[in-house]
């Protein structure tokens, strides 16, 4: 894409960009969200999953007849959405979140976090304990402590008692608890799964790996989930899995961050994960979490949870998973956790940098997160939000508008660097920063990046690409409409065209798995390894010959 073309900033560019010169922090601006109007109720829902804390706010906001749902996930909102249209009738819902608009002036609106609206009559107020993310917290802190709502409510793990009692003091506190119990299952063997079971790894290798396995015993009957698929195909695998076409299913912790399957049994295949930096075990919360997730109230009596045998590269730690399933930390009064969350981050808005020109805004950043730490150092619940993805953004635009000798304006800088942008999409950022400035050559790439039929011959990689190249196409549109030829309807067809060939291609690998197999002799190898031992062997013992 566009950073091919583009020179390589020198040494002494690349030195500024990482030294800029400090901003005093008198000139800057610290301030907390304020809300001018207190609400009248606050209530706080905390509890496991399966505990119906969600079912109950939405019963409220239902009763209401007017406010939001805001959810960490675009895939909760939603959920959220198609339950209560099939409830009280489309019209009376909306669904807004970075990438679509979906009657957003109904009485009711789903939506994420960071599309909530400032002001209404009721806010629901989901995963509340998301507020200490490192880098995307602020926005619910944001709501927190400013939304101005008649009613809010908050939902999450009672994990968060100490975080909502920082917020709202008097907010009431109700407790639930799990509507189907969790059993503890032991070992299960590969061989004799029955129909309803999850198995859980922590990467998409090993999870497509681990289908391909399964497969050999449910013949087309095995769904796959991980968190590179778009949401489209996740929603056919988690369908098939509701319908029964797929009787098992092999899924990542994407399991454990808003995937709601009627499953019976969880297994976990893995105890260890790559957290981009090492290799470790599985903290007790992040297995309580995905653990929560078999037994789902409606469907089943009963949650089973235990770990896999009889695939020879899983090894997981049995006594990690058991001890993980009874909370063990204090939080307060008595009640027992996984963790204490006790802080909210927060990061700046462009007002508080107070910087005219686009070359102050990487100073000004860095000031203000000295001026915030400074500042919060004797209020022990906030913190300041990382700043790092925003300077990655920050660095795409300016470096496209630089090789492409143009210039936006500080509020278009802005916008571009809130995108919902990951940093492999940092490129197409770019040259949509680009094109936005009038660079006209950016349009022939857009242009390419935009038609669906490119993904014709695409594999299951390049498939997925396509799918996180849409979703930032759909925000573009959403922000600068018709630029670029760049339209809602354009990027929904290459979402969509994405998602079935993710589908397909998957379906091809888990049926004629090449991951998991040695590209030489085509022995079964661990997802990871590309080569057998043997064929390793031989190969090491040729190239030193």
């Amino acid at each position: 894409m566009a950073r091919g073309r583009q020179k390589r900033p020198s040494r002494s560019e690349r030195h500024r960009r990482r030294n800029p010169p400090r901003r005093p922090i008198s000139e800057l601006t610290v301030r907390l969200p304020e809300r001018r109007v207190e609400p009248e109720t606050v209530i706080a829902h905390l509890g496991p999953t399966n505990s119906g804390k969600t079912h109950d706010a939405l019963r409220f906001l239902v009763e209401s007849g007017k406010g939001v749902y805001a959810a960490p996930l675009r895939m909760l909102a939603q959920e959220a959405h198609r339950r209560l249209s099939a409830e009280i009738g489309e019209e009376q819902v909306g669904l807004v979140t970075g990438e679509e608009r979906v009657n957003p002036g109904a009485p009711i609106v789903c939506c994420t976090a960071e599309m909530a609206p400032a002001s209404g009559e009721t806010l629901v107020l989901d995963e509340v304990q998301w507020a200490e993310d490192e880098e995307r917290g602020s926005a619910w802190t944001r709501l927190l402590l400013g939304g101005e709502y008649r009613h809010i409510l908050l939902l999450g793990a009672v994990e968060a008692l100490p975080l909502v009692r920082h917020a709202f003091p008097e907010a009431e506190i109700r407790f639930f608890e799990r509507k189907a119990p969790l059993d503890w299952t032991g070992r299960r063997a590969i061989t004799g799964l029955r129909a309803g079971t999850v198995v859980v790894a922590f990467s998409r290798r090993a999870v497509i790996g681990l289908a391909g396995e399964l497969n050999q015993l449910h013949p087309g009957a095995v769904a796959c989930l991980y968190g590179a698929m778009p949401l489209a195909s996740r929603r056919e695998e988690i369908d098939r899995f509701i319908a029964g076409r797929a009787e098992v299913c092999a899924a990542t912790d994407v399991l454990g961050h808003g995937v709601n399957l009627p499953c019976e049994t969880l297994l976990f295949a893995e105890t260890t994960k790559f957290d981009g930096k090492e290799r470790r075990d599985l903290e007790p919360w992040e297995i309580a979490q995905i653990a929560g997730r078999a037994g789902r109230f409606g469907f089943h009596e009963r949650g089973h949870v235990g770990v896999l045998t009889g695939v020879p590269w899983a090894d997981p730690d049995p006594e990690l998973v058991r001890a993980a399933l009874v909370p063990h930390v204090p939080i307060e009064d008595g009640h027992l956790g996984y963790r204490v969350v006790d802080s909210g981050r927060l990061r700046p808005q462009l007002s508080d940098l107070n910087v005219a020109r686009v070359d102050e805004l990487e100073p000004a950043l860095h000031a203000w997160r000295q001026a915030a730490l400074r500042y919060w150092s004797v209020d022990g619940w906030l913190e300041v939000e990382s700043i790092q993805p925003l300077l990655v953004r920050l660095d795409a635009v300016r470096d496209a508008l630089h090789h492409a000798r143009r210039t936006l304006a500080l509020e278009d800088v802005w916008k571009l660097v809130q995108a919902p942008v990951d940093e492999d999409g940092a490129a197409l950022l770019g040259a949509l920063a680009a094109a936005v400035a009038g660079d006209k050559p950016q349009q022939t790439i857009i242009g390419w990046i935009l038609d669906p039929r490119r993904l014709d011959a695409a594999g299951l990689e390049e498939a997925e690409q396509a799918a996180r190249e849409a979703s930032i196409l759909r925000w573009f549109a959403l922000q600068y409409p018709g630029v670029a030829g760049v339209t809602i309807e354009r990027a929904a067809e290459l979402e969509e065209t994405a998602a079935a060939r993710v589908v397909r291609e998957l379906r091809a690998e888990i049926e004629e798995p090449t991951i998991g197999r040695c590209r030489v002799c085509g022995a079964r190898t661990a997802p990871w390894a590309s080569l057998c031992d043997r064929c390793f062997m031989a190969r090491g013992y040729r190239s030193r010959r």
